[in-house]
């Protein structure tokens, strides 16, 4: 079995020369990292990580816990995450949640097990139990679209403005009746603070809750029959997908007969004509990767900072979804 050593000899390099090329990319030069490369390939010769990580107390991994597999999103970032954390050598550990924070805890649990040098997930509400795991153990933690446990860093999209704004939008179009149907309240503050600020009377149907995604259309298609909202605020791609079964089953056109707003804008909406709120997760996966190694570096050096907090701008697309009434 070929080793470190047989490389070094073979690239013409030193040892550590060797070692940088695997775990510190960034400082050697393409050139001499390409001969190392070369001479590992043909010399069929593959790193001890498992090794390294013992020696160093590190893994060069971060686990990501992907709060709801039914939504791309979180692919999306994961895959912008991966390919930042590779200029710096690090990979990412996937791990599923089955249904939001059903299984986080022990998603958590096994990814602490794994030793992994930081974890980012999305909490969707507080737990006391994981709060106590989260304490107990000297993790570097990331809540990504989350801010359930504050003493930890987090990031975010300012959802409140975005949520005026959009709100907003729609009374300058006529609306009055608005229904938000997400899986969370922190989006629904900002709708019904400017539905207040417009003197526009609140009622039941501003907020429906669909938590639970097995049963997601059940749940919407009672609520557009029992409230007759005139527009749907629809916050994810997986509600925006059950809400369009809804309405083609009942029989209804959008904006002539219901206006929408979708979240997470994607090639499903720009088909539809549908007006979304859009995210760069480019920005998003890159500053969370900056938060995450940042917070590693820190952890490695004994150096203690306060928790990081930023908040990312959304942007409007305005297509054909909002009718003016």
């Amino acid at each position: 079995m070929a080793t470190s050593k047989d490389v070094a000899k073979l690239a013409g390099v030193s040892i550590a020369t060797v070692s940088r090329t695997f775990t510190k990319r960034n400082t050697v030069s393409e050139r001499t990292a390409q001969r190392v490369l070369d001479a590992a390939k043909k010399l069929d010769y593959t790193p001890d990580n498992i090794a390294r990580s013992l020696k160093s107390n590190k893994t060069n991994t971060i686990g990501f816990v992907i709060s709801n597999i039914y939504n791309p999103f979180f692919f999306q970032t994961a895959s912008v995450m991966a390919k930042e954390l590779e200029k710096y050598n690090y990979k990412i550990l996937l791990s599923f949640n089955k249904e939001y924070d059903e299984t986080l805890s022990a998603n958590i649990q096994s990814l602490l097990s794994a030793k992994v040098d930081a974890i980012a997930f999305t909490p969707i509400i507080y737990d006391k139990n994981l709060s106590k795991i989260l304490h107990s153990r000297n993790i570097n933690l990331l809540q990504l679209l989350g801010n359930k446990y504050s003493e930890f860093d987090s990031i975010l999209f300012d959802d409140y403005r975005t949520t005026c704004n959009i709100t907003q939008y729609l009374i300058a179009h006529g609306h009055k009746k608005i229904m938000m149907i997400a899986a969370t309240e922190d989006r629904k503050h900002g709708m019904l603070d400017t539905l207040n600020k417009n003197d526009i009377s609140t009622y039941a149907g501003n907020y429906v809750s669909v938590l639970h995604v097995n049963n997601l259309e059940t749940i919407i298609e009672h609520a557009l029959l029992k409230y007759q909202p005139t527009a749907v605020i629809s916050v994810s791609l997986t509600v925006t997908e059950a809400f369009l079964r809804v309405v083609k089953r009942l029989k209804l056109q959008i904006p002539d007969d219901i206006s929408v707003i979708g979240y997470d804008d994607n090639l499903l909406l720009e088909l539809c004509d549908i007006s979304a709120v859009g995210h760069d997760i480019e920005k998003l996966g890159k500053k969370a990767c900056n938060l995450l190694l940042n917070r590693i570096n820190h952890s490695v050096s004994n150096n203690i900072i306060s928790p990081q907090h930023p908040l990312l701008d959304t942007h409007f697309i305005e297509r054909n979804s909002v009718k003016y009434i």
